[in-house]
């Protein structure tokens, strides 16, 4: 069997061009860090009182991170017909107007006032 030159090129260059096209389709997006994602730089803060006590809520994008009794609760908005709801593991938060209600670990609801909102 003769293989010329020519084939040769051919093959090794459509193999290089199959690597490199292969190599672009990484996607280099997602993201393993458990803090917010990329998708929006635009960070919201708003503090509650709730039953005298200071809770915090970042906001970016759609997830939220609470802080709360010295403890940061990560949540992912959800599907809510009025208001925004998110929820994370063992925690859900609820918003309409100025008032939220929290949730953990399944205990009752502690009910919220908003204090103040920076952007």
């Amino acid at each position: 069997m003769i293989i010329n030159k020519k084939s040769m090129y051919c093959f090794f260059t459509g193999l290089a061009l199959l690597g490199l096209t292969a190599c672009s389709s990484i996607d280099t997006s997602q993201s393993t860090d458990q803090t917010f994602s990329q998708e929006d730089s635009q960070t919201d803060v708003a503090d509650y009182l709730c039953t005298g006590m200071p809770l915090k809520v970042m906001f970016h994008g759609e997830e939220a991170q609470i802080i709360w009794k010295q403890k940061t609760y990560n949540l992912t908005q959800a599907i809510s017909a009025s208001g925004s709801h998110y929820l994370g593991e063992d925690i859900s938060f609820w918003i309409k107007g100025k008032q939220a209600g929290l949730e953990i670990d399944d205990l009752s609801q502690i009910k919220c006032q908003l204090i103040r909102v920076e952007s």
